[in-house]
């Protein structure tokens, strides 16, 4: 799921924490690279220690220490959001929520998924809907020069946020301004135990450096 008109991929972002279970480690962004130096530079910006992977040395791996990192995304082409069902490593279904998006000859017409949200996750657990696949490709506002970097996510919350994150995505290769950040959420259970949810959030502002507005990822 490239966008792949922004060239290569520097390293990749992912938030340790899933959506909707509990947290076994300490939440953060984890940056995967296969670059020392952009290991390196993203630790100097963002705190945490480069390690080199067990089972693959020759890539590295950063628990960065911040919660917010700011990136700029170079338009309505760094956002890639589809829905997709699979059986197996076979693909069945793959739309973007209400049309289909594969294959070209089914290409424009209505998908038959939904039109709640909150339907299509229920068709989703029962295996007979698709599951949302959404990249978003970027630069780090603090450090542009180092390239474009990648965040893969299957959040639901993600998938459905875009339409709000997408209005300073207008322009094709307009820039937009965001932040992304770990949001922790604390439940006191009826046993009395807290139980802590962690899950990637975006907060966008627009094109004149507007208000941040935040929206979950």
């Amino acid at each position: 799921m490239s966008v792949s008109c922004l060239g290569g991929i520097v390293g990749r972002l992912s938030s340790q924490g899933v959506e909707g279970q509990q947290e076994i480690s300490p939440p953060g962004w984890l940056l995967t690279t296969a670059d020392g130096e952009v290991a390196k530079a993203a630790a100097q910006l963002f705190g945490g220690t480069p390690k080199s992977r067990a089972a693959s040395p020759d890539v590295m791996e950063v628990l960065l220490e911040a919660d917010a990192i700011g990136v700029c995304l170079a338009g309505a082409a760094s956002v890639a959001r589809r829905f997709v069902r699979r059986d197996g490593a076979k693909v069945v279904h793959v739309c973007d929520g209400g049309r289909f998006l594969v294959p070209a000859s089914r290409l424009g017409r209505h998908c038959g998924c939904p039109s709640l949200a909150i339907d299509r996750k229920i068709a989703a657990r029962k295996g007979v809907g698709p599951k949302p696949e959404v990249e978003l490709q970027f630069r780090l506002r603090a450090a542009p020069e180092l390239g474009i970097f990648s965040l893969e996510s299957s959040s639901w919350a993600l998938a459905e946020s875009l339409d709000e994150v997408g209005v300073p995505l207008k322009g094709e290769r307009s820039p937009a301004l965001l932040e992304i950040r770990i949001r922790h959420t604390r439940i006191s259970l009826k046993s009395g135990m807290d139980v802590r949810y962690s899950w990637p959030v975006v907060a966008a502002t627009d094109q004149l450096g507007g208000t941040l507005q935040e929206v979950a990822a």
